[in-house]
């Protein structure tokens, strides 16, 4: 997964790493529907945003060059003349990348340094989110 993320918030986390349980129910609800990638792309386009969608999708629509046509009809065909007001999932993002960070660090062996040139931030900054890890976590990887 290293390498999956840049510095925005607008990451692009790989999707068999990601644990929805940080994302917000209705983010949860699209994961469900229409898949992580588009979601996270949709989440992208129009953060916190609303989005009607329509009750016939035509095929020059918005939706199909932002999500693709197959995760576009599934929206259609569940939310047909809803408008949803897309979810921002800042704070989901930035859990996904501080646990990216650390598994960067702990599982592929990344330096404080290395860690941070990847993911997009300083090494102080890996530090400070190393510090904020449980001790019992810290102490499990001793085994």
């Amino acid at each position: 997964m290293v390498g999956t993320l840049d510095s925005s918030v607008g990451m692009n986390p790989d999707l068999h790493e990601v644990d929805v349980k940080y994302l917000p129910p209705l983010a949860q609800e699209l994961v469900a529907l229409i898949g992580f990638s588009a979601t996270i792309h949709l989440v992208e386009a129009r953060p916190g945003i609303p989005l009607f969608v329509p009750n016939v999708l035509h095929a020059e629509h918005y939706l199909i060059g932002v999500i693709g046509a197959k995760a576009a009809e599934a929206l259609v065909k569940n939310y047909p003349g809803e408008t949803i007001t897309v979810p921002n999932c800042k704070l989901a993002l930035v859990k996904i990348r501080q646990r990216n960070i650390l598994k960067s660090r702990q599982d592929d062996g990344y330096s404080q340094t290395e860690a941070a040139l990847l993911h997009g931030v300083t090494p102080r900054w890996v530090r400070e989110i190393e510090s904020r890890e449980p001790e019992e976590e810290k102490n499990l990887r001793l085994f």
